[in-house]
């Protein structure tokens, strides 16, 4: 149990690392002429292939009963397609460093959402944690120049239907799903969906740089194939409160991809932040895990 437990965090912090590289991929990418509707199309499109190889490799039945198809459905249009949209869309009217700080309100939400639908208990353990959290996301708003509403609507968008995706991808129990299977199904959505809104939109770029189509497709194998399926194993182990609040490395990953890709600079308030969320995480999974059903 112990063992399984780390392997849990491990594997949702390895998520929470590839996740952080994306805001920084983004950026260069709008930078040769992309935008936010075609970074969601192809993040998607250009992993349905990876994640069918690996179902076929792993011998994994693809088949799926309606029941099971309209749940994947539901969390398919909460994460891979509205969080991703909204955040992206986020960045053409806040900072990167401010959409990415609301969008990370999401596990706050999670632990509200788990409690008013479900009866999650709030313990002790996880108000600890809730405090340190905030205090982190506060640094990171303090250390941001806020920006247009619409930005920061969205960016909290982002937040509110990313929470319901991991709550309701531990809750419908699609994280016991084969990883590949669910993604396959997921991107395979929101993929054909983005396109079918292109027909009225116009909105995706399809003549661009083969620079532009190479880092969508290393955005698409380590955050579309290999992020979320570490991630979905996260939920699968630990439960979706948990996992997110490990997830909160995220934003700590940004700012180092950030600094390393970008050239950005790091103040002290923010490194105050990393502290305090460093210590959210610490608590919420420093305890025994025969007290797993607790946390």
């Amino acid at each position: 149990m112990y063992k399984e437990m780390q392997k849990g965090i491990v594997k949702t912090m390895s998520s929470a690392l590839l996740y952080g590289f994306t805001p920084s991929i983004c950026a260069l990418t709008y930078v040769m002429g992309n935008n936010h509707t075609s970074m969601t199309f192809f993040r998607n499109f250009l992993a349905v292939p990876a994640l069918l190889v690996i179902a076929l490799w792993k011998k994994t039945d693809l088949r799926t009963d309606w029941k099971t198809f309209l749940k994947i459905f539901l969390v398919a249009n909460l994460g891979t397609f509205l969080t991703t949209l909204l955040l992206y869309s986020s960045y053409s009217y806040i900072s990167v460093g401010m959409a990415t700080t609301l969008h990370f309100l999401y596990p706050l939400l999670v632990v509200i959402f788990s409690f008013c639908f479900y009866g999650d208990k709030i313990t002790k353990q996880k108000w600890c944690s809730i405090g340190l959290a905030g205090t982190g996301i506060v640094c990171f708003l303090l250390n941001s120049c806020m920006g247009e509403a619409k930005g920061m609507i969205l960016a909290f968008g982002s937040s509110i239907t990313f929470a319901l995706y991991m709550m309701l991808l531990d809750k419908l129990k699609l994280s016991k799903l084969d990883g590949s299977k669910l993604m396959f199904y997921a991107c395979s959505i929101t993929a054909a969906e983005m396109y079918l809104m292109n027909i009225k939109t116009k909105a995706l770029i399809f003549e661009q740089s083969w620079e532009v189509y190479g880092l969508m497709l290393l955005v698409a194998l380590l955050v579309s194939v290999v992020a979320n399926l570490f991630l979905k194993e996260g939920v699968r182990i630990l439960g979706s409160t948990m996992a997110s609040f490990v997830s909160l490395l995220e934003p700590i990953s940004s700012i180092f991809f950030g600094v390393v890709l970008l050239n950005e600079s790091v103040s002290g308030i923010q490194l105050v932040g990393c502290m305090a969320i460093i210590l959210s995480i610490m608590n919420l999974i420093g305890f025994p895990q025969t007290r797993r059903s607790e946390i």
